[in-house]
């Protein structure tokens, strides 16, 4: 049986034909499908290098795994320079498969979703985030902005009230905003729904330190995400880091991340005075390396414009650290009310954060009570669900 995943990661191929990428979906990715299916095709954006850093990426290819390449595109404007080639694609790729799972809201689920109908074969959604936050005015600079929103907004609503099963990384957000037909009709053998993070965090994986009982004489703060554009809050952790550090706090930084406002957020810690407290650690593939940064941090900070359910989040839960959140999505689901933020700009998250510095006998319970919580997204339990759902899509097949 081929399951077809319509993936909107950019990958890396080699001219020995390794296939490589930079976050999450490793060759020990493919195995929650594998588990049900007997191969896999993956679509998506590739490039071709002679040579690539190692160190930054991960492996992505493996046995019964195969990979259709789309044009690496980047943007709307890429998406419709490349839409004819998109399309034959497509076609093609589904045709050779038994049934598809879309990893959306996506501009490439955008052009396989109607396709995917008229193939009339069985196909599922993972829904992974928030259109209309996801694609905001305030996380995507672009004139085409609010039709955009409104495009991505209406199909992934079209797309949960059409699709075989559909699930979500939330357990009730992003279910009240884009319903399923088994939600609304109830479940059946053609229409199912589940819920289960993307996260693969293993048992052995969960680290708690103990800490001392007063506050440390200096406190670091850690933020992790891609710095492509504004969408994680680089700018608003960095300004944050400065009005601690003016109240007298001892405080430093460390951004795990890359991407093309690197220098624009590297410039801003300059101009506030702070280049000396932040450490930008560039992007770490894989969660080893990610784990070994999280250990050298107190207080984890996520200024988030908009997500699905965060798995930086679930990670640094996951490591003892205490964190702190917009009040936004998914993130909704994973901290107290103490901890996530109601406005979206430094003055907040520096007067939240200095409660607990100043109160430091809070740290302990909210953080003991946040890594308690990391556990409910431990891989075993998650597994079980996702076995589940897949087995569903592949009954219909």
């Amino acid at each position: 049986m081929k399951l077809l995943v319509i993936q909107e990661q950019h990958f890396t191929k080699l001219p020995n034909g390794e296939v490589w990428v930079d976050e999450q979906s490793n060759a020990k990715f493919w195995e929650r499908y594998l588990n049900i299916f007997e191969e896999v095709i993956v679509c998506a954006r590739f490039d071709h290098k002679e040579l690539i850093d190692t160190d930054k990426l991960m492996r992505s290819d493996r046995n019964r795994v195969s990979f259709v390449e789309l044009p690496n595109f980047r943007g709307v404007a890429g998406l419709l320079k490349n839409l004819t080639a998109v399309i034959s694609v497509m076609k093609s790729t589904i045709k050779q498969s038994d049934c598809v799972i879309f990893r959306a809201p996506s501009p490439i689920s955008m052009i396989a979703y109607p396709l995917t109908k008229l193939s009339k074969k069985p196909y599922a959604v993972e829904i992974m985030n928030n259109p209309k936050t996801h694609f905001s005015k305030e996380a995507m600079k672009n004139f085409y902005q609010p039709i955009i929103t409104s495009l991505m907004v209406n199909q992934t609503k079209s797309m949960c009230m059409s699709a075989n099963g559909v699930s979500y990384v939330t357990e009730r957000v992003l279910q009240e905003l884009y319903p399923s037909k088994a939600s609304k009709l109830s479940e059946s053998k053609n229409y199912f729904e589940s819920s289960y993070s993307t996260i693969r965090l293993e048992e052995s994986q969960y680290c708690y330190k103990n800490w001392q009982d007063t506050r440390p004489e200096q406190i670091t703060l850690i933020h992790t995400g891609k710095m492509q554009d504004n969408r994680k809050g680089q700018d608003i952790f960095i300004e944050t880091i400065a009005k601690l550090r003016n109240k007298g706090f001892d405080v430093k930084g460390i951004l795990v991340g890359d991407g093309v406002m690197r220098k624009e957020f590297e410039e801003l810690g300059q101009n506030l005075g702070i280049k000396n407290h932040l450490d930008f650690v560039g992007w770490k593939a894989g969660y080893e390396a990610v784990q070994n940064e999280l250990h050298r941090a107190h207080f984890a900070v996520f200024p988030s414009m908009g997500e699905g359910l965060p798995r930086s989040v679930i990670e640094a839960m996951a490591n003892g650290l205490l964190c702190f959140g917009s009040k936004v999505d998914g993130i909704c689901e994973l901290l107290n009310e103490d901890c996530l933020l109601p406005e979206f700009n430094s003055e907040c998250f520096a007067k939240y954060i200095e409660e607990y510095l100043r109160d430091w006998g809070r740290v302990e319970p909210t953080r003991r009570k946040q890594f308690e919580q990391s556990k409910n997204y431990e891989y075993s339990i998650l597994e079980e669900r996702r076995n589940l759902f897949y087995s569903k899509l592949k009954n219909l097949c």
